[in-house]
């Protein structure tokens, strides 16, 4: 009976992984085929056709670059490369094979492996964005780019943190009147869906600016390269937790819109 059940489990597991390693096929070179390049001082562009918007992301991406690189303690350009795809099924390919675009991921329009960024092209939008929505979500993949080579293993809190203080974050007067701070356990999870329903994308930015204003800079690119508050910071994390809370009720309640 084992013997005949082996030979059908060993050919299901055979056909699950081809179709896995097909899925992924798309994600083993970020170039299409007749990419073209624009090289900047700090980034180089690849795109498709849409060479205008290819222009004006290196246009914004090349001194944010180097305003962020500095940011973030690097002296000199890291071999960022920014790949610029015309269609968002593209883009959503590149990043998790031929199942992206099944997703149904409308928002989703920029993202980075490593020191890669992907990015739809600004030209090329998609329902739910707009150009300037996308030329603006390069700087912000940067950051994220930066942080992949500060600390590979950097936790989600801190480098969505990081890329939204430095870049697009802008948390509402009155964000702590509207909905809970997430708690500590939340802000440990390393799932992005997760890190979206805890109002991540409105909270994270607010922790690096408390750290920023309490501890400075140089401090808080020392925790986001080891994460060791109480050799970095000198307090545990669940005090800087608390402090950082009460930080949001003094600077975060103070509108009605």
């Amino acid at each position: 009976m084992l013997k005949k059940l082996a030979k059908p489990a060993i050919a299901l597991l055979a056909i699950t992984g081809l179709l896995v390693g097909l899925n992924f096929t798309p994600v083993l070179n970020l170039r299409t085929a007749g990419m073209n390049e624009i090289k900047g001082n700090w980034v180089t562009v690849y795109y498709e056709k849409e060479m205008s918007a290819a222009q004006g992301v290196l246009a914004l991406a090349d001194p944010e670059s180097q305003r962020i690189a500095g940011k973030l303690g690097f002296d000199n350009p890291q071999n960022i490369c920014l790949y610029v795809y015309d269609k968002q099924k593209t883009f959503q390919t590149k990043k998790y094979g031929l199942i992206g675009p099944l997703m149904q991921l409308d928002w989703y329009i920029g993202d980075n492996r490593g020191a890669n960024v992907l990015l739809t092209s600004p030209a090329h939008p998609g329902k739910q964005h707009d150009y300037e929505s996308v030329l603006h979500a390069a700087p912000h993949e940067i950051v994220h780019a930066y942080n992949s080579i500060l600390n590979p293993q950097m936790p989600l809190w801190l480098n969505e943190g990081t890329a939204l203080y430095l870049t697009n974050g802008n948390p509402s007067p009155n964000l702590y009147k509207t909905r809970p701070a997430p708690t500590l356990e939340e802000i440990h999870s390393g799932n992005p869906i997760t890190f979206s329903k805890i109002g991540g994308y409105d909270f994270a930015p607010t922790y690096i600016e408390y750290l920023d204003q309490m501890y400075g800079w140089a401090k808080v690119l020392e925790l986001c390269r080891d994460q060791d508050y109480i050799e970095v910071l000198g307090i545990s994390e669940d005090e800087v937790y608390k402090q950082w809370v009460d930080y949001l009720k003094a600077n975060y309640s103070r509108g009605t819109s």
